[in-house]
């Protein structure tokens, strides 16, 4: 019975089949190099900024924000990197188990990121109103020595985005507020600043026409990385069918 299968086996690989599942260990090889070489150089440069925090003062930038975006950068470096490596690691040497362990983490991170997509297209309206909500609390807070994250965020984000205010400068000299002149960071200099010379332009429109103006660039890329998301969990699969395969070609009672 072992020979009938085998002599089965043995018909179907032919050279062709060999060729292909050779091809496809290598482009998976070369995809998940580049990713491992991709999560190396994102969890260097948050380990870098974790690091040199206190050196990179003079960057329109807050050291909270700093802080959480060397977090980031770490975490989404650490998981790029291993899932690279696993990759890389179950081509390169053939290994059912990597391969497996490789395809189910794609997959998680793949259906992770449709869940988080839909759910920010669904709640879209209300992700808005809160992100409006939370900035105008951050105002009431920005003189709160208990709470400096909000002045750091609200400092930051006017500096970067040359935007002062919810909808304009004028909501600082809003009742509950009441400020003589608005943040520094509302002026371009820094140094004095005052209502007229001020930046015209709310944080709440610039961030929403900035969104809406790239919302085509920002999908394609989402677009791209599921692309490449299908394309090695499909490479993987295809990949550990043919070792199972081949397994069972040349060593029967291993099937």
């Amino acid at each position: 019975q072992h020979y009938y299968i085998t002599n089965n086996l043995r018909l179907e690989m032919n050279s062709l089949q060999v060729c292909c599942g050779e091809f496809i260990r290598i482009i998976l090889f070369v995809l998940n190099f580049i990713f491992w070489a991709a999560g190396g150089v994102i969890l260097g440069v948050g380990i870098y900024v974790k690091v040199q925090l206190e050196d990179l003062k003079h960057i329109e930038v807050s050291h909270d924000t700093l802080q959480t975006s060397a977090l980031f950068l770490i975490s989404l470096g650490c998981i790029v990197f291993v899932v690279g490596l696993l990759g890389c690691c179950g081509s390169l040497t053939q290994n059912r188990c990597m391969l497996l362990l490789y395809f189910s983490l794609v997959t998680l991170i793949f259906i992770g990121e449709i869940a988080l997509a839909i759910a920010v297209y669904a709640n879209k309206d209300s992700v808005t109103k809160s992100i409006k909500e939370q900035f105008g609390d951050c105002m009431d807070k920005y003189n709160n020595q208990t709470e400096p994250i909000c002045q750091d965020t609200i400092d930051t984000l006017q500096s970067v985005l040359k935007c002062c205010g919810v909808e304009g400068p004028s909501d600082w000299s809003a009742p509950g507020r009441n400020y003589t002149a608005p943040p520094t960071s509302c002026c371009k200099d820094n140094a004095t600043c005052d209502y007229p010379s001020a930046y015209q332009e709310g944080c709440y429109p610039t961030i929403n026409t900035f969104v809406n103006t790239n919302a085509k660039y920002i999908g394609f890329g989402v677009l791209g990385v599921a692309i490449v998301e299908l394309l090695g969990m499909a490479l993987a699969c295809y990949l550990r069918s043919f070792i199972i395969k081949r397994t069972e070609y040349e060593q029967p009672h291993a099937a």
